[in-house]
């Protein structure tokens, strides 16, 4: 005999047993809280005595067989429960576990819990419910119950695998669990008088004898594993919980009537299985999740504090969610004084000490689009009411793609800026904003070469001064060629830019008739000649005044909007092509349609559509009822500055980008 010590109480092991297994399962022993340990050698004792002592139970449980029914559902309800909560949570937690593994327990687990419901309703003295109580179709779903909660035990412990799935794959592994049930229901329901028999006269027969043993031998298997697998004690409670249900699934072929003692028996141990996968479900996806969380943010509140910038957090109303110990010392403020309050209303403020302009500060502009800033030339207010330079970075925050606020850092240029170095450089740089402007007025498509002709009009307007939109309208004979762009980024790198593509475009409209073409080209020479950061937007068509035949290629840009006057109806055109200047091999290709008289093109850019202070996406339904409700007889010049004004005006929210459209009456 080998002869161990688990805290006081003494362990016996058989020579017979191998050496890994006996160390194995005496060190798992030894690793369970002593109350874990003093319930399973009280369960194993009762279990003992229930198998020995038939006489003295069977007259200990007959004052209270009477009422076997109700406590085998109350029984069963237990571990419904626990199956339901099981599947409810892994439903829930996917989204931020995306655990196959977890996934495929759950949805089984719902399965389990369909099995026993079933099992329930139609056990002996039940009520009518789909067919009437019969204890074959009880004992089927019963076994069905078993043998997918065993077999479950088997993949998820002996199979391990970490693979991760898609979010919406969720549904399909519920749906399949569904199916499952589905199928096996209609099966027992429908067939249950043909099936094999699984209890005869109250006590089971040999086949539902052998389906227990199968459980007991799945379980059995698990119990090794986990015992086996060395001090990590992850499937602790599963390991337990095999445990139980094997003690359960001996008793359950052992008894020799439905209502006896030793078949509420084997229910009860079955509840304390499940009572163990309910901990184990607890401890691991609930509690652990969190401890985990509480010791990630303390550790991030320590790294926040650390660094010498101020760094805090904006939610998506602009309330301050956190800030470190450099930024409250950098601003005077406590903590308490700080949490809560709109920022920008509360410290942002210009080099006078007057509030910021809202829609001109980096934070609420990066909270509207997302885009990540960065300023030199930003000024905080401390609580004293001092004025101090500041360096300033906006970055989004980001969950599962989407943006739910802003973190911002700064640092205090009081030390390493003079304020008249400041005022000089803003002097410069205003100097060489009017320069870009003025650049950019210079490039403005020659007005001459087009505007006698009536069937076509543009209006291009620049946000604040540099226009980051661009058009050209080329008239050659009975062919039209016309462009409109959008380039990435504003200021003086969009005017640099601008300037580049305006003789790019009329070198190559000189050289190329297909607007594919001429995207492919474009393409080629703004990747090559271009920051890497830098893309266009851009939509070529050609029409022929002769045929109305009307050719169009679009790369990135928003979609062309096809009037139809005589069906009054709207029609998109776009070729779903790639920006310019991301990828220097992008294919192009050109798609045609043919105009009818009075029929009207409309080229435009964001600006019209796009919606930076409401959460609502981009689309052209504005552009749309702003052209039904003017003249389309009126020249293409005047209808293209009256459908501008018109868009805006029925605009919910101010114009914060630059504006261009273009209009062709066929």
């Amino acid at each position: 005999m080998t002869v161990g010590l688990v805290g006081r109480i003494p362990l016996r092991v058989e020579k017979g047993l191998p050496e890994g297994w006996r160390i194995a399962m005496i060190a798992f022993i030894q690793r369970m809280a002593p109350h874990t340990r003093l319930l399973a050698l009280v369960s194993i004792l009762f279990f003992v005595l229930l198998n020995f002592r038939l006489d003295f139970f069977s007259e200990l449980y007959q004052p209270i067989r009477r009422n076997h029914l109700a406590l085998h559902a109350i029984l069963e309800m237990v571990s419904i429960f626990v199956s339901i909560t099981i599947a409810l949570h892994g439903w829930v937690s996917f989204k931020e576990t995306m655990s196959a593994k977890w996934l495929l327990f759950s949805s089984v687990f719902l399965v389990v819990a369909l099995f026993d419901i079933m099992h329930t309703f139609s056990f002996p003295g039940m009520p009518h419910f789909i067919i009437d109580s019969n204890p074959q179709a009880s004992i089927w779903f019963w076994v069905g119950a078993r043998l997918t909660e065993s077999i479950i035990f088997l993949i998820v412990i002996l199979f391990p695998f970490k693979t991760r799935v898609k979010y919406y794959r969720r549904k399909y592994f519920y749906l399949l669990a569904l199916l499952y049930f589905l199928f096996v229901s209609f099966v027992i329901y429908r067939f249950h008088a043909d099936l094999p028999l699984v209890i005869v006269d109250g006590h089971p027969t040999q086949l539902k004898i052998t389906f227990e043993i199968v459980t007991m031998i799945i379980h059995g298997a698990v119990l090794y594993k986990v015992m086996t697998s060395g001090p990590a004690m992850t499937y602790r409670e599963i390991a337990l919980a095999s445990f139980y249900l094997i003690l359960s699934s001996w008793l359950l072929t052992a008894y020799e009537d439905v209502s006896e003692y030793r078949s509420m028996a084997g229910h009860f141990f079955k509840v304390l299985g499940y009572y163990y996968l309910l901990k184990h479900m607890f401890h691991w996806k609930i509690e652990k999740p969190y401890a985990d969380l509480h010791d990630l943010s303390t550790r991030h509140e320590l790294l926040l504090n650390s660094v010498a910038e101020g760094i805090y957090g904006i939610n998506k109303e602009g309330k301050v969610t956190f800030m470190n110990e450099s930024a409250l010392r950098m601003l005077g403020y406590e903590q308490a004084e700080i949490l809560g309050h709109d920022f920008h209303d509360l410290i942002h403020r210009t080099a006078e000490g007057c509030q910021f302009a809202k829609e001109d500060c980096l934070t609420t502009q990066t909270s509207h689009d997302g885009k990540s800033r960065n300023s030199k030339n930003q000024f905080f207010k401390r609580k004293d009411g001092h004025i101090f330079p500041v360096s300033m970075k906006t970055e989004p925050m980001l969950k599962n793609g989407e943006q739910n606020g802003t973190v911002i850092t700064f640092s205090d240029l009081s030390r390493e800026l003079q304020f008249d170095e400041l005022q000089r450089e803003k002097r410069q740089f205003e100097l060489e904003l009017n320069l870009a402007m003025k650049l950019q007025e210079s490039l403005n498509p020659q007005q001459r070469k087009w505007k006698d002709q009536e069937n076509i009009g543009a209006v291009s307007v620049p946000f604040r001064i540099l226009n980051g939109d661009f058009y050209t309208i080329v008239p050659r004979g009975n062919l039209l060629m016309m462009a409109i762009a959008d380039i990435s980024g504003k200021g003086i790198p969009a005017a640099i830019q601008k300037s580049m593509m305006v003789y790019a475009l009329e070198d190559f409209n000189s050289r190329y008739e297909e607007p594919h073409d001429v995207l492919t080209s474009m393409n080629t020479f703004i990747h090559d000649y271009t920051s890497d950061y830098s893309f266009v937007t851009l939509t070529m068509v050609n029409y022929n005044k002769a045929t109305r035949l009307f050719s169009y290629s679009t790369g990135g840009h928003e979609p062309i909007l096809w009037y139809r006057v005589e069906r009054h109806e709207f029609i998109e055109l776009h070729t779903k092509n790639p920006a310019l200047g991301i990828f220097a091999d992008s294919h192009y290709t050109t798609q045609s349609v043919v105009l009818e008289p009075g029929d009207l093109i409309i080229l435009y850019t964001d600006g019209l559509t796009e919606c930076k202070t409401v959460y609502a996406p981009d689309e052209n339904d504005l552009l749309r009822e702003a052209l039904m409700s003017i003249d389309h007889s009126q020249p293409g010049e005047i209808l293209a500055r009256q459908l501008l004004d018109e868009v805006n005006q029925l605009r919910p929210y101010e114009v914060h980008d630059d504006q261009t459209i273009m209009i062709l009456k066929a």
